[in-house]
């Protein structure tokens, strides 16, 4: 990826016989390609290559098998970079052009269909003379599956530049007309998260767990056990790794959000955190007066041949230990609710002051 020359990137001539590209220009007069952080580059090059994906994804949806059609878009459209000198300008184009792919033009031509797909998409949210309702609705057109979706607008905001800066977009060796977004545009990045936000909440999924495996396939994702014992696969972004592998090294329970097409897998991954507590609201078919809030941890024997869940509380001594966090909240709940029903009707020089602290933490929990 050596730079070349810096020549206006919107002036130069189309070649109808080159490959696609989508060229990425971020205008800051104090940042050139010798002082751009890393992370911002990065960042480019990740949300380039998942806003290309997601369309490629809806483009090759008639494909029978998922795993074939994952393999299709890596072999595809899987894109390289190169660098313009004088400012951050990224030219992107497909990393396997018809030369190596093979003697027949049809690959080629399915990828100059995504990237001119791509560049229609990008118009059309930029459109100031329809209102989020209409836009909608013709991106839902363009690409129908709702992972899809997800997935390239949350490409798109990660692409948007920072405040009081200016990025831009362009197409070059496609068809039709060309667009220049202007991704500063407040009238886009509005819309992006408008979008977006709509996108979320209609597709959004919430599953909490521990994180059991990492999987290094096409795309990366992990594997969740959810407090029921069902297993959740969750495609991984390249951002959240790191976080992801310290969750699973250190055994730590999770919550996350996502967008998913069905609750047993998420496909764009919004948030994930530390969830190390769960509340105890009733015991015995008993509504509590003040809820109980229980440790979480997700264990391993010493032996490292059995996975547990355990919810406990010191202070009530409870403890309650199993392979799903549901049944080891179901014991916490009986025993607690036993408790109660032990010590409610026993008078205190019955009982040693311990005792006598614990009786009265019971009763303000289901009396108030």
């Amino acid at each position: 990826m050596s730079p070349s020359g810096g020549t206006d990137i919107w002036s130069e001539t189309q070649d109808k016989n080159g490959p696609p590209e989508i060229i990425y220009k971020f205008k800051d007069e104090k940042s050139s390609l010798e002082n751009a952080p890393a992370r911002f580059i990065g960042n480019v090059l990740f949300n380039i290559q998942g806003l290309v994906n997601s369309v490629a994804k809806s483009t090759e949806g008639s494909v029978s098998t998922k795993g074939r059609r994952t393999r299709k878009i890596a072999d595809l459209y899987t894109l390289n970079v190169r660098f313009k000198d004088g400012c951050i300008s990224m030219e992107f184009f497909p990393a396997k052009l018809q030369s190596t792919l093979g003697s027949s033009g049809d690959k080629e031509a399915q990828q100059t269909q995504v990237f001119l797909k791509t560049a229609k998409l990008l118009s059309t949210i930029s459109d100031r003379n329809q209102d989020d309702s209409y836009i909608k609705h013709e991106v839902e057109k363009q690409i129908e599956d709702p992972g899809s979706r997800m997935t390239a607008f949350n490409a798109l905001k990660g692409l948007l530049p920072p405040q009081d800066k200016e990025a831009e977009i362009g197409f070059k060796n496609i068809d039709g007309d060309i667009p220049q977004i202007k991704l500063h545009d407040v009238v886009f990045k509005g819309r992006v998260l408008r979008l977006l936000k709509k996108e979320m909440e209609c597709y959004e999924v919430e599953v909490s767990g521990a994180i059991t495996r990492i999987r290094d396939d096409v795309p990366p994702s992990f594997m969740v056990m959810d407090y029921s014992g069902k297993l959740i696969k969750v495609q991984m972004p390249d951002d959240k790794r790191l976080e992801i592998v310290e969750y699973l090294a250190k055994r730590t329970p999770i919550r996350l959000t996502g967008a998913g097409d069905r609750k047993r897998e998420i496909t764009d991954l919004d948030k994930i955190e530390a969830h190390t507590k769960v509340t105890i609201d009733s015991a015995g078919d008993v509504k509590l007066k003040v809820p109980v809030d229980c440790r979480l941890s997700y264990e391993r024997s010493e032996d490292d041949l059995v996975d547990f869940w355990v919810v406990s509380n010191d202070k009530l001594g409870l403890y309650g230990v199993d392979d799903t966090v549901n049944k080891a909240k179901d014991m916490v709940e009986t025993d607690l609710y036993d408790d109660y029903i032990a010590y409610k009707d026993l008078v205190d020089d019955q009982l040693t002051a311990k005792a006598q602290i614990l009786k009265r933490e019971l009763l303000k929990i289901f009396d108030g």
